[in-house]
C-alpha cells in the first residue's frame, strides 16, 4: 500500500480520517510542520520525495493550498485536497488547474477513499521505483493492448492532446450514444488501459480525465510511444 503524507493545520482533527487510512494498508505520516517549511520552500526534499501520495487537509486555507501546490508539483506525486464539503465539477476543474488530481472526502467510506486512492497506483509507483524514460520510443504495435484498448489509444491520440467528449468517445468506440452502461465501460476500459501503459513504464499522467468534458491523452505519451499502427485500427475494427 501507499505513503501517505497529510498536511494539515491540526493533527488532532485528523484522527479519525488516519484511522480509516490505516484500515486500508497506507502508511500516515500527519504533520503540521511540513506545511509551513513548503509555504517557505526551506522542506527537506529528500523527505517529501518517499511518499506516494499526498493529501492537503480542510484545515489549510485555499490561499495557502495554492502556494503549497506550487511547491508540491516539483515532486510529481498525486496531491489529493480533503474537504468536508461536496465539490462541484466547476471548482473540481480549476483545482487540477493548480496541479491537484483529486478531492477526497474528510469522513469518506472505506470503498469510496479505496478507490480515491488506488486510481493512479501504478503510475505513482513507477515514479517512485524511478523507472527511466526510454530513450527509443516504444512501439505501439507491441504493447500488448486489446483490441478496444488500442483503438481508443489512437481515437485519444489523433485528438492531437485535445479533449474529446465522452458521448464521442462512445460513438466512436461502439457506434452506440450516450449511457450509464456504455459511460461506465468506457470509464473502466480507460482505467485499464492507463494502468497497463504504466506498466510498460511509460510515465505522466498518460490520460487526463478534464471533468465535465472527457478525456484526452497527455502531451509526454508522444514523446514515449511511436504510433505505427492507426488506419488499421480505425478502419479495421467496429
Amino acid at each position: 500500500m501507499s505513503q501517505i503524507l497529510l498536511f494539515t493545520k491540526n493533527p488532532l482533527n485528523e484522527q479519525v480520517f488516519e484511522d480509516r487510512l490505516r484500515q486500508l494498508g497506507h502508511e500516515v505520516f500527519t504533520t503540521k510542520e511540513l506545511v509551513e517549511l513548503c509555504l517557505l520552500d526551506t522542506a527537506n526534499h529528500d523527505f517529501i520525495q518517499i511518499f506516494h501520495q499526498i493529501i492537503l487537509s480542510e484545515t489549510i486555507a485555499n490561499v495557502e493550498v495554492k502556494e503549497l501546490v506550487k511547491t508540491l508539483n516539483n515532486y510529481t506525486i498525486p496531491i489529493f485536497r480533503k474537504s468536508d464539503e461536496p465539490v462541484d465539477e466547476a471548482q473540481l476543474e480549476e483545482w487540477q488547474k493548480l496541479g491537484i488530481t483529486e478531492w477526497i472526502e474528510s469522513r469518506p467510506s472505506i470503498e469510496s477513499l479505496r478507490e480515491k486512492l488506488s486510481c493512479d497506483k501504478l503510475t505513482n509507483e513507477s515514479k517512485i521505483v524511478f523507472l527511466p524514460k526510454t530513450k527509443e520510443k516504444l512501439s505501439l504495435a507491441r504493447l500488448a493492448l486489446s483490441s478496444g484498448e488500442l483503438k481508443l489509444f489512437v481515437i485519444l491520440y489523433e485528438q492531437k492532446n485535445q479533449t474529446i467528449p465522452r458521448e464521442e468517445l462512445c460513438l466512436r468506440m461502439w457506434n452506440r450514444g450516450k449511457s450509464n452502461s456504455s459511460m461506465s465501460q468506457l470509464s473502466v476500459m480507460v482505467k485499464h488501459l492507463k494502468a497497463k501503459l504504466a506498466s510498460k513504464g511509460i510515465t505522466g499522467p498518460i490520460i487526463e480525465t478534464c471533468w465535465g468534458r472527457g478525456y484526452r491523452l497527455h502531451e509526454t505519451v508522444n514523446e514515449q510511444i511511436l504510433v505505427d499502427v492507426v488506419d488499421d485500427v480505425l478502419f479495421g475494427q467496429q
